[in-house]
């Protein structure tokens, strides 16, 4: 194992290299998280975290005896170009597309050279968009064999690359065994233009059963935190709990259940992070990491024995914390959580469910106040466009972030995302009505859809500025951030902070979240 600091000269070519770990010479998979951006754009050169769920993929496969690789375009900075000569150099018999809704074309543009220059080659998509939206995607893109869904990504994708295998890597006998391919759960595919989707595969009990994700293969010494986001470099991310215990109807994972890794277990990936990758500071990606008190006992206590020279950071829901939890993890290191506030207005609150994690204004100042009296910062998200929403109420959920004055606040557009409840409410007419379907747009940046209550697209994108402004440009808020300075560091952070603002970037900073499925 390395140590990030002493190896952060390395050449984009070196860290290539590194992403592959071939079995007797070949690479049967390779895993690609996409450039942002291609067709003659600007490709996205910064990426602030690895992709864990093609990272714990690729150390699933890798622990089975399989040939593996994993490019992280933005990580590595590299573009599609690049993409097509790295295929043609290693040959990997599988290419599989982790994807977003907002990435999905970026992924078939790649998919598309793949059938035309590799014909041979079998093609998967799997991740968030794949996960809600499987059986349209698999409709609508013909250079995807075969689309993947479900909880967890590590069975299915074992199966589809052993059942592969035994069919010597040849692509055509794999996907014109039709009684094969039923054969495998979770997976979408084509035969004779009808779409055939086989029994959901069986979710993983036993999280502890999985190895740790494969950060070897990743370019970690090049992860760039959010500006304002971060304390310590290295910093690395880690997702201990799959699944959401909550029915939010904007959320893809809603309701899908939640089960957590073993307190040492999490604890011995800690010890990993730290001892070979040098990390000071840890990002825990779960949705909601408190949401099993006993559990988060269990782990801050184990956390706090170890001493380990560590800061973090993680996601939280209102209901599920209270004074002597926070208190407990200040002690264990934690310097900042970011709270789903969504909004305090009740009726709004109830029209998306988010009232079952965050019961009223009252327990969200109160949360806010243990908080920051535990010594933890905190964040706050917003939405801005919520069902039933009308501009005099969108003012009341601006003055909810102000009246909570979190560290930073973060206003989101909301976007009726593939799959989700929301979607299908406004499919059925209810609530208001769909602006745009180009899914390049779903990324909470642009106006997707209009509540009944607004006027036009442009008095919504209007009022999520305007939330901007009030909030952040508020005397108070400014000479509070002055005070927090205490060093260089603070200043260059507040700076970095300051200048992404002003550019919209924490409207893009939406948590379309890395899950641990291959649906990621």
């Amino acid at each position: 194992m390395m140590n990030v600091q002493e190896n952060s000269s390395c050449s984009t070519n070196e860290l290539i290299e590194r992403a592959f770990a071939p079995i007797n010479g070949k690479i049967d998979i390779l895993f690609i998280y996409p450039p942002i951006e291609m067709k003659g754009r600007d490709v996205y050169h910064h990426r602030a975290m690895l992709p864990l769920g093609i990272a714990c993929l690729a150390a699933y496969l890798r622990e089975k005896g399989f040939g593996v690789g994993a490019l992280d375009c933005p990580g590595l900075g590299i573009h599609a170009e690049e993409i097509f000569e790295i295929i043609e150099r290693k040959q990997p018999s599988v290419i599989a597309f982790s994807s977003t809704t907002y990435t999905l074309e970026r992924c078939n543009e790649i998919a598309e050279f793949v059938r035309r220059k590799f014909p041979n080659k079998l093609t998967i998509l799997g991740g968030a968009h794949a996960n809600v939206a499987g059986v349209e995607t698999r409709r609508d893109y013909n250079y995807f064999d075969i689309i993947s869904y479900g909880l967890d990504g590590e069975y299915i994708i074992h199966d589809v690359v052993k059942s592969f295998s035994k069919k010597n890597f040849k692509r055509d006998d794999f996907i014109n065994d039709i009684g094969l391919l039923k054969s495998i759960k979770g997976i979408i595919f084509k035969s004779q233009n009808e779409i055939i989707k086989t029994d959901r595969a069986e979710s993983i009990k036993d999280l502890d059963e999985l190895p740790f994700p494969a950060r070897d293969l990743f370019p970690i010494e090049r992860y760039k935190p959010v500006a304002n986001q971060y304390r310590r470099t290295p910093i690395t991310t880690m997702v201990v709990i799959r699944g959401c215990p909550y029915v939010c109807t904007f959320c893809d994972q809603a309701n899908t259940g939640a089960r957590r890794r073993s307190p040492q277990k999490v604890i011995d990936e800690i010890k990993i992070c730290v001892e070979d990758y040098g990390v000071k500071e840890i990002t825990f990606w779960d949705d909601t990491l408190s949401y099993h008190k006993k559990w988060m006992r269990e782990f801050l206590n184990l956390l706090i024995k170890e001493n380990l020279d560590l800061i973090w950071s993680c996601y939280a829901a209102v209901n599920t914390v209270d004074r002597e939890i926070l208190q407990l993890m200040s002690k264990a290191g934690c310097w900042n959580i970011f709270y789903g506030f969504e909004t305090a207005v009740e009726e709004l609150a109830k029209n998306m469910l988010t009232d079952r994690k965050n019961r009223n204004l009252e327990r969200m100042k109160d949360v806010a106040r243990w908080t920051r009296e535990a010594g933890i910062e905190y964040r706050g998200s917003f939405m801005i466009g919520m069902p039933g929403e009308t501009p005099e109420l969108a003012l009341q959920t601006i003055q909810n972030a102000i009246e909570l004055d979190p560290d930073y606040a973060q206003f989101s557009i909301v976007c009726p995302f593939p799959g989700t409840k929301l979607e299908a409410e406004i499919k059925q007419g209810k609530w208001g009505k769909f602006i745009s379907q180009n899914l390049e747009e779903y990324n909470t940046m642009k106006v997707t859809w209009l509540p009944d209550g607004y006027k036009s697209p442009d008095e919504l994108k209007n009022m999520e500025r305007l939330a901007y402004r009030k909030f952040y440009l508020r005397p108070s808020y400014i000479f509070k951030r002055i005070l927090k300075i205490r060093n260089f560091e603070d200043l260059k952070r507040y700076i970095n902070g300051a200048i992404a603002l002003l550019k919209g970037s924490y409207l893009f900073q939406f948590k379309k979240k890395n899950k641990l499925t291959f649906n990621n």
